[in-house]
């Protein structure tokens, strides 16, 4: 309260303190908390960074969390308490360790709709589109060899994601039914044909001169059907792994797509679209450097891309096949998978970042064209 009238509350109000005291507090007919692990903390500090939610640090003498605060709450439930819940029962501990959360339940018979999550901080903490760049200008530089920038960051993340679809995945796995398969085709088309809206200039000529080898490539999801299904991340790429002062890689943001369908975040779907996803993101990593870094030497570049993803790939599907479980990943679908996570990106820049426009463009001429060949923008070569 701010005198007669009520606001939102800040980072320094408590509120985020008060959340974690009250994970221990059990559920009541309006509010569920759950506790996995914690300590005390007493002050509370912003993070200030672009994000589709409100995340605020809290610390103590023992170290400090961090209370993901939803900002768009919604009333058809919430993929990341059941993937984090079956995550911390099967011991996976690539992600920040998980203290708690507090779910509404606003109507009988509904399903409780996720307000916060409260994670383990991650000290000095960064992302994939910093630490995978970084590592990507540091071998085309000469400043780090190839295994280092490459090869074993991507083994650890083969590793951690099949990982962490063991622990996700029942150990009897629903099928894909012929139904689900035609869904994914029709959006994986829509998608496309939103990006050809979307796009002009030299990015939808392009775009429109490779449309139909494209449509191709997403039809296949068409024939999907018996393809095994998991509850995915949902929205995985190098941008929801840490990599803290301590060199450990961690997953995080277990929501699904922030942009599709609650019913398409909370179902269970194809292994393939998170490794896709890795994958791809990797290219895009490249292409960032490629674009952002003069004179860096686009052959290097290269070599790290074809080995981080090859290292990936390899270290998945070896893990899976080690645990007895290496039809979780449906070979088939990759190429579809990857070419939608492109579309996606086309449509990501046309809505909301213009500037990204780049990634995608250069995703498809490496795909179809010759991806020595320079391409210029309005910033100069990219």
């Amino acid at each position: 309260m701010d005198g007669a009238r009520v606001r939102r509350a800040r980072p320094g109000d408590g509120a985020a303190l008060a959340l974690v005291k009250a994970l221990g507090r059990g559920s009541d007919a309006s509010f569920g908390f759950s506790r996995w692990d914690g300590h005390a903390v007493t002050e509370e500090r912003a993070i200030d960074v672009d994000q589709s939610n409100e995340s605020v640090i809290v610390s103590g003498p023992d170290g400090g969390a961090v209370v993901k605060w939803v900002v768009r709450v919604s009333r058809d439930g919430d993929p990341a308490p059941e993937r984090v819940a079956r995550l911390v029962k099967h011991g996976f501990d690539a992600m920040p360790r998980p203290w708690g959360m507090a779910q509404w339940c606003a109507e009988p018979g509904r399903p409780p709709a996720l307000l916060a999550m409260v994670t383990a901080l991650v000290p000095e903490a960064r992302d994939g589109w910093e630490w995978a760049v970084e590592d990507a200008r540091a071998y085309a530089s000469g400043a780090a060899t190839l295994d280092d920038s490459a090869t074993t960051p991507g083994a650890t993340l083969g590793r951690i994601v099949a990982t962490m679809h063991l622990g996700l995945a029942d150990e009897d796995t629903p099928l894909a039914d012929s139904e689900r398969a035609a869904a994914w085709k029709a959006d994986a088309l829509e998608t496309l044909d939103d990006a050809l809206t979307l796009m002009d200039g030299d990015e939808l000529a392009r775009l429109t001169r490779h449309a139909d080898a494209l449509r191709a490539e997403l039809s296949a999801l068409g024939d999907a059907a018996g393809t095994p299904l998991v509850p995915v991340h949902g929205d995985l790429h190098v941008g929801q792994v840490l990599r803290g002062a301590d060199g450990s890689y961690r997953v995080t943001d277990f929501d699904g797509n922030p942009v599709a369908s609650p019913a398409e975040r909370l179902a269970p779907q194809p292994a393939a679209v998170d490794v896709a996803g890795m994958a791809q993101s990797l290219d895009h990593v490249a292409y960032v450097v490629l674009h952002r870094t003069p004179g860096v030497d686009a052959e290097a570049v290269e070599r790290w891309r074809t080995t981080v993803v090859d290292a990936f790939l390899s270290a998945y599907r070896e893990t899976l096949a080690d645990a007895g479980r290496a039809e979780l990943l449906d070979e088939r679908l990759m190429t579809p998978f990857r070419t939608r996570q492109v579309c996606r990106e086309y449509v990501y820049a046309g809505r909301h970042l213009p500037h990204w426009r780049y990634v995608p463009d250069r995703a498809v001429r490496a795909r179809f064209e010759d991806p020595a060949d320079p391409v210029v923008t309005k910033d100069g070569p990219a």
